[in-house]
């Protein structure tokens, strides 16, 4: 038997090809967690985690350990990826596209990610005057650091974030008229670190590619909440403490977390006093 046939008989079995895939993408996925906190990259706070509970963001940036997450989901997640990938290749070839995303990065708020594509503001009035409209910098990650992408007017640009849904939340429980509250705010986040005033929240159903997308304006109470929840939990971090949980375990934001197991200990092996 030739030595990889052996190899990989070893490390899967007699397994189907589809079992051996979603093996390994639990593995994969396991070994960058270990990865992230060998390098030092617990303790950040990531724009995606907005309006999540904030004892969920605690235990997210403290490296608290989450479920494993099965190789079917991580699939399920880098379809996600494919259609960010896809869009912004789509908005360079129709030269919309500034930046296929931003770095972003606040000391005091411990936040360290990244934008999804920056474009051109095509929604913006020909001749308009914004109030309050100013110059602003943006750079995108390198290899080696960051690059300039865009000096100008913060009128003339816009952040596009891109979400991917199923039927049911694309058919019944997208609002009318705005985008989910959560992802409101992680836009909203991007517009205190980036200067930006405007974005769009632009959604595809997996399911079907039907696409909708909701345009976003700077909105300072929002921010002011967001900023308020992000130093609220560094607050508890700093104290060795965990927040208050948001929601109650039959909830639907519990029966799904990653940390459901360690949140209500009583219902596994976990030790309560290890968690207080």
């Amino acid at each position: 038997m030739k030595p990889e046939i052996k190899q990989i008989k070893e490390k899967y079995g007699d397994v189907n090809l589809i079992d051996m895939v979603h093996r390994y993408m639990q593995e994969e996925n396991q070994e960058n967690q270990v990865k992230r906190a060998a390098e030092g990259r617990v303790g950040k706070f990531y724009p995606s985690s907005v309006g999540n509970c904030r004892r969920k963001i605690a235990y997210q940036m403290m490296g608290y350990p989450g479920k494993t997450i099965p190789g079917k989901n991580l699939l399920i997640m880098d379809n996600g990826t494919y259609f960010h990938n896809r869009m912004e290749e789509l908005f360079e070839r129709m030269n919309i596209l500034i930046a296929p995303e931003l770095k972003l990065k606040h000391d005091e708020l411990r936040i360290s990610g990244r934008s999804d594509a920056i474009i051109w503001n095509f929604m913006k009035p020909e001749g308009s005057v914004v109030e309050g409209d100013k110059e602003i910098e943006l750079y995108k990650p390198t290899d080696d650091g960051q690059e300039l992408v865009y000096k100008g007017l913060a009128s003339d640009v816009m952040i596009v974030e891109f979400k991917s849904i199923n039927t049911k939340n694309f058919e019944k429980y997208l609002p009318k008229t705005k985008p989910k509250k959560e992802h409101e705010m992680q836009l909203q986040l991007y517009f205190y670190l980036t200067g930006i005033r405007e974005g769009l929240v632009y959604y595809e159903n997996k399911n079907t590619q039907e696409q909708k997308y909701y345009h976003v304006t700077y909105d300072q109470s929002i921010i002011d909440e967001v900023i308020s929840d992000i130093q609220y939990v560094i607050t508890h971090i700093d104290a060795g403490t965990l927040p208050p949980r948001d929601y109650q375990p039959l909830d639907f934001q519990c029966r799904y977390c990653d940390f459901r197991d360690i949140c209500y200990p009583q219902k596994n092996s976990y030790n309560i006093m290890d968690l207080l």
